[in-house]
């Protein structure tokens, strides 16, 4: 994922996890916040799931299942949280697990503009 996609400050970061407004599945919760120009995207992994080595590996994952919705996403900032069940399983269930909750927060982003 490009540098300009990321959302990197810790104070912006904690804005957008603060506001509470969340969209959850089985493996991945996603915070958001509107934003004026562009999507920004921060992964967060708490140390519960493994070692830096481990943790390291899925936010790699979830960058590579996330590129292809970039263009598609519309402007927001998005804090998508890794959560400790989705260590023990296949990348096709983690891309399908995050797909749907990307598709969740789509449909429930345009409803909220309709």
């Amino acid at each position: 994922m490009k540098k300009k996609y990321r959302l990197k400050r810790n104070h912006e970061i904690a804005a957008v996890v603060q506001k509470r407004i969340k969209v959850a599945g089985k493996h991945y919760t996603i915070y958001y916040q509107k934003r004026e120009n562009g999507v920004k995207i921060a992964i967060s992994v708490g140390k519960k799931y493994g070692n830096a080595v481990e943790r390291n590996y899925a936010k790699r994952v979830v960058r590579e299942i996330v590129r292809p919705y970039l263009t598609i996403l519309p402007s927001y900032s998005l804090v998508i949280v890794i959560k400790d069940v989705s260590k023990n399983i296949s990348f096709e269930e983690k891309k399908k697990s995050l797909e749907y909750t990307l598709n969740v927060f789509l449909r429930k982003e345009k409803e909220n503009n309709e």
